[in-house]
């Protein structure tokens, strides 16, 4: 079930407009206003998609998206006062339709249902340029790799179960991809769950569906994800996050393969492979009573570890080449070499953020280092450095000439994304840390190219 917001000052378009899209299944949250819509979001999972309208009390419709770029959910903009040079910006900027007012229920309707679709398609062509270019595979021929590509071979052909351990960004959701496309279920569906991601009162009704009449707003039926994935295989992310009472459902639907819709009396079987991943020690979970310990066996038939990056060090050559070449590609930039000092340095820091956090560094040297990319191009914490004392906070006496423009805009942009990145993204905490308004926080990030890495 896709959701859906809208920002429209009218109250009573509004409440037309949320009674029109919750009767054909969707689920809808309205706002006043740009400024109440950015408060929620920092705290949220943002929408499948976005109404919007140009003239708003504050911010204009127009400033959000310009504000937000790619950040902004896929948007249809809904206006009866927008000039001809603001609808042509608005799609310039990446904007689905264009709906001007008044407008009738079947082309809000018709206008939505496309959008979605177009959403769905570019997703799916995302899922199939990732095999093509590669992106569904592990890189490096370390031994602790090569281990982990032993146990996938033997373990995909096989309908066990796997539970994938390993530190956030090891990859684990590579790993479970790679089974599902080397197992007999490969020409069948791969769903992915993030459990930590979802609030805990809408994971049931993800994972299980429901019924029409199942619940306020419930006017159709909607499949589960075990539903979708039938024939195929259902990844669940962060298995570790999922509540101990939707964790008994799990366990039922795992021993007997049926499931029950939400509302539903019958029970309907369904033919599901379930991986599962997490960072933490579920076997410890259990013993402290936050984990079921019989579930842990159901899930655990096989289980895969991933190593850190920092037990595989002698991969990270190839890998920075392959990432290099994908940010190259993916940014539509030359490809550029990489002076041989760079790999020593990489290697000794310690990557907490592993195969993840070394992606986002790869992706800003193309973005912004020399050619050939060299040491200097690489903030303090990942060459090894410290501040000289005659350098304040920065390192300027290995600092290369460069116009006080360009050199405001490096210091901007690694400072807020360290910052960023410390308090995990939290745009609040980082606004509060930073002492300043939060919207102006997100102009800066927009502004300056800064994006949280997958």
């Amino acid at each position: 079930m896709a959701l859906i917001w809208m920002i429209e000052d009218h109250k009573k378009i509004q409440a037309h407009m949320s009674a029109i899209l919750r009767e054909k299944g969707f689920l809808t949250r309205a706002f006043d206003s740009v400024e109440d819509m950015e408060q929620v979001a920092s705290t949220t999972v943002l929408p499948d998609l976005l109404l919007l309208d140009i003239r708003l009390p504050g911010k204009s419709g127009l400033d959000l998206v310009r504000a937000w770029g790619n950040r902004l959910p896929p948007t249809l903009i809904i206006s009866g006062e927008a000039t001809l040079s603001e609808a042509l910006e608005s799609v310039r900027l990446g904007v689905l339709d264009f709906l001007e007012k008044p407008f009738s229920d079947e082309r809000l309707i018709c206008s939505v249902q496309n959008a979605l679709e177009k959403i769905q398609l570019k997703d799916r062509v995302r899922q199939l340029e990732g095999l093509v270019q590669g992106k569904t595979q592990m890189i490096g021929q370390s031994e602790a790799l090569e281990r982990v590509r032993a146990q996938v071979a033997k373990v995909a052909p096989t309908q066990a179960r796997v539970l994938i351990t390993g530190e956030s960004g090891c990859g684990k959701e590579l790993v479970a991809a790679l089974i599902h496309q080397s197992s007999p279920r490969a020409n069948g569906p791969f769903v992915r769950i993030n459990c930590a991601a979802i609030p805990s009162n809408l994971i049931e009704d993800e994972l299980f569906g429901h019924v029409r009449g199942a619940f306020t707003d419930a006017r159709t039926h909607k499949k589960g994800l075990f539903e979708e994935a039938h024939q195929g295989t259902l990844f669940l992310d962060e298995i570790g996050d999922m509540d101990l009472a939707l964790q008994s459902r799990l366990l039922r639907v795992l021993e007997d393969g049926r499931v029950r819709p939400l509302g539903s009396n019958e029970e309907k079987r369904v033919d599901v492979r379930v991986l599962a991943a997490t960072n933490r020690d579920l076997m410890k979970e259990a013993q402290a009573g936050k984990f079921r310990e019989d579930l842990y066996y159901r899930l655990c038939t096989v289980p895969i570890h991933l190593p850190p990056l920092r037990e595989r060090r002698e991969d990270i050559p190839v890998l920075i080449e392959h990432f290099l070449s994908l940010g190259a590609r993916t940014h539509h930039l030359r490809a550029k070499a990489v002076d041989p000092e760079v790999f020593p340095a990489l290697q000794a820091y310690a990557w907490p953020g592993n195969i993840r956090e070394l992606k986002n560094v790869c992706e800003r040297l193309v973005i912004f280092g020399h050619d050939p990319i060299v040491v200097d191009d690489l903030p303090l914490e990942w060459r090894g450095a410290q501040p000289s004392e005659s350098g304040g906070i920065l390192r300027l006496s290995a600092l290369k000439p460069m116009s006080l423009k360009a050199f405001k805009h490096r210091c901007e942009w690694e400072f807020l994304e360290t910052m960023l990145r410390r308090m995990n993204w939290n745009y609040v905490a980082v606004a509060e840390a930073l002492e300043i308004n939060r919207s102006y926080l997100h102009q800066k990030i927009t502004a300056l190219g800064l994006r949280r890495g997958s």
